[in-house]
């Protein structure tokens, strides 16, 4: 248990590529996605995506985990994405401690796009870990979240779309009310929320900070600074470096409109009103919330808005999978 290596982004910030690094490094046992809400049946039936160059198997280090489906749940995925330092949830510690004991001689590394707004809770739990945190300039991260998306569908906040927007601001909504569904606002609204969010959260809690533009995509300091502390050999540091390749959509000149912008700056207002700037997540958000009592007042949580959402994205997704199978 005295070394153990998190890594923690957002969806399309650049997660796959650092799993990948250590996956090919013989010292380590990394696994892919552990808290994905489908890992089972991915394990069976999901190939890397095309754009997820030099993977060739995502889930190699779970072949001989006998005991994963009475360990694993969905709901490690889907529930509760937002934690405190001090908050308790016995299965999924025992999940985690499942794995690293797994990993036996070699040294475990777990791979999130479901923790980064849980880091207060896992540096609490784990606190012998080190958590590797990268970060993707949000608008990019949006557009290449949403690219599978239809035109007419890219800016709708309640589409289910493949990395769970809508699903992840369901479930937040309690804690942070701001993030309902609200009639004829941008999808981007939400998505720069809940990045401002994981951004304040790494600052805090993770022990390596790395960037996809400015340490791996222009150049190859990240690899450097892993190098550096993990003490990789020349070969090996030379070695993973052939890994970082550019995707074609990175080339592709992204324009960012005044709407964009004034979501951005709206939203930093927002946090610097609602005591988040400040005081997140140094402070429990109950206290933030209570110093803050006016401006957090104007945002009431309903949750028969939520309810109504979800339940519109299921008829959704029912329609979407009759069309598939007919």
């Amino acid at each position: 248990m005295s070394e153990i290596i998190f890594i923690s982004g957002r969806f399309r910030s650049g997660t796959s590529m650092l799993w990948n690094i250590f996956n090919q490094l013989p010292q380590y046992c990394a696994y892919y996605e552990p808290l994905h809400t489908n890992l089972l049946s991915h394990i069976k039936h999901v190939k890397p995506k095309q754009d997820h160059m030099g993977i060739d198997d995502y889930w190699q280090s779970y072949s001989e985990l006998n005991e994963l489906e009475n360990q694993y749940s969905p709901n490690f995925g889907q529930k509760r994405l937002y934690m405190e330092k001090h908050d308790k949830w016995k299965e999924l510690e025992q999940y985690i401690r499942f794995l690293i004991t797994s990993a036996g001689d070699k040294t475990p590394v777990l791979q999130f796009n479901r923790m980064d707004l849980r880091l207060s809770w896992l540096k609490n739990t784990f606190p012998e870990s080190t958590i590797i945190h990268i970060n993707r300039e949000p608008f990019p991260l949006w557009v290449s979240t949403r690219k599978h998306l239809k035109e007419t569908e890219k800016n709708n906040e309640s589409h289910p779309d493949a990395y769970d927007l809508m699903q992840w601001s369901a479930d937040l909504s309690p804690e942070f009310p701001m993030l309902q569904n609200e009639s004829n606002r941008s999808s981007y609204f939400r998505h720069y929320f809940i990045w401002k969010l994981t951004k304040l959260l790494a600052n805090s809690h993770a022990d390596l900070l790395l960037s996809l533009e400015n340490h791996f995509l222009n150049t190859t300091t990240g690899i450097d600074q892993l190098s550096k502390k993990f003490s990789w050999s020349e070969e090996q540091t030379n070695n993973v470096k052939e890994l970082i390749q550019k995707p074609k959509s990175v080339h592709n000149s992204i324009d960012k409109n005044n709407s964009i912008s004034e979501i951005e700056k709206s939203t930093n207002n927002m946090f610097k009103s609602l005591g988040l700037l400040k005081l997140f997540p140094s402070s429990p958000l109950d206290e933030i919330k209570l110093e803050y009592k006016k401006q957090w007042e104007r945002y009431p949580y309903n949750p028969e808005i939520v309810t109504q959402e979800l339940l519109d994205a299921l008829r959704f997704q029912k329609d979407e999978l009759t069309a598939f199978v007919n």
